[in-house]
């Protein structure tokens, strides 16, 4: 209970400062409150409720900022005189003091809410003018205005609401950017972790044939070398065309028929139509699985089976490949738990990734919904 009132502090308080504050004032006779608009004495009530527990949330803030909460509160001090002194003048509702205290309010807000106001200054600014003009004219030019005079006063009021609700969507824009922004930054890591897992790998079949004096490792090192660009320039990009990640695979596979002393039976099946992007370096992870848990650990009659199919509107990426019945399926390593997430970041709600094992043979299946993009 105790949290929770603390959590909740500036709400509570404004609430009760601004009870005591009516309670005070109309005991002076500087407010009139008719009972019998019960709606409206809500309304306002909450309202200033609201204003004030903002303050007291911005207050708390600011702690550290003495001579800013000398200003802000010398201010709030004239304001309250300002209210009282009201009911002693010859004029009501004097335009002189109404605008003191409509700028008095609007740099209580450029404090309380730098970064909205600065974008807003010149909407906040001018409307209020327009406002303060209107009022002062029919406070001192009509013979009507006390036929009008409520509507007039609820003026300064009613940009409030509107004015609340355009912060509001500020603070969700910027959590949504901030929300971005943490993605972007995981995202590019986890692709990170992808390099020096395959890199390894790659650099420790070459030092295999370079130990052999292999004819083939000048081969190898041309075909690492082109995938060391593409994963180190084409995989910082958002998203790359599906036929340049074809290419990748079939340089990969190649690299492993190379360094391989068995004969691996390996078929690639794929129709990409034109123009279809995809997130980079995806399937990758599931073709160094095919290899890693089945083609190097059997001594005969290792397969991989790969097919890839790209639309406008579906990328189905589907890999099968044998193992060894004595040892266990593979389990989800780093890699898979990388795919997994990247997937649900670029991917979110528009894919389906399936693991599966039966009779000796892993099967992975990606399914891409493109329709959502």
């Amino acid at each position: 209970m105790k949290s929770i009132l603390h959590r909740f502090r500036p709400l509570w308080l404004g609430a009760l400062i601004t009870l005591a504050a009516t309670v005070l004032l109309a005991n002076l006779g500087v407010v009139l409150i008719d009972p019998g608009e019960v709606g409206e004495n809500v309304a306002i009530f909450t309202l200033w409720s609201l204003v004030i527990a903002f303050l007291i949330h911005r207050f708390e803030q600011a702690k550290d900022k003495p001579r800013l909460l000398m200003h802000i509160g010398t201010l709030l001090s004239l304001l309250a005189g300002i209210l009282i002194a009201e009911k002693y003048l010859a004029i009501a509702d004097n335009p002189l003091s109404i605008g003191f205290m409509v700028a008095i309010w609007i740099y209580l807000l450029s404090w309380a809410a730098p970064r909205f106001f600065g974008k807003y200054r010149s909407l906040i600014i001018g409307l209020y003018t327009l406002i303060l003009l209107a009022f002062t004219y029919g406070r001192l030019f009509s013979e009507d205005y006390f036929a009008y005079k409520e509507p007039l006063i609820f003026a300064f009021l009613w940009p409030i609401p509107f004015f609340f609700a355009l912060w509001i969507y500020e603070q969700w824009k910027w959590l949504r950017s901030l929300q971005h922004e943490k993605s972007a930054a995981e995202l590019a890591l986890l692709k990170s972790q992808i390099n020096p897992h395959f890199f390894f790998n790659t650099l420790n079949n070459l030092h295999a044939l370079t130990v052999n004096r292999a004819k083939e490792a000048p081969d190898v090192i041309l075909k690492l070398s082109e995938m060391m660009r593409y994963t180190i320039y084409e995989g910082k990009k958002e998203m790359v065309p599906v036929s340049e990640e074809v290419a990748y695979l079939q340089h990969y596979i190649e690299l492993h028929e190379i360094r391989q002393h068995q004969k691996v039976d390996i078929t690639f099946a794929d129709e990409v139509a034109e123009g279809v992007m995809v997130s980079p370096l995806l399937f990758i992870v599931l073709l160094e699985n095919a290899f890693k848990h089945g083609a190097e650990r059997l001594l005969s009659d290792a397969f991989i089976d790969l097919q890839l199919n790209a639309t406008p509107n579906q990328i189905r990426f589907e890999i099968r490949n044998n193992f060894d019945p004595e040892e266990q399926p593979p389990t989800p390593g780093i890699g898979l738990a990388n795919l997994r997430r990247r997937l649900n970041l670029v991917y979110p709600e528009q894919h389906q990734l399936d693991l599966s094992s039966n009779n000796n043979i892993y099967s992975a299946i990606l399914t891409i919904d493109l329709t959502q993009r």
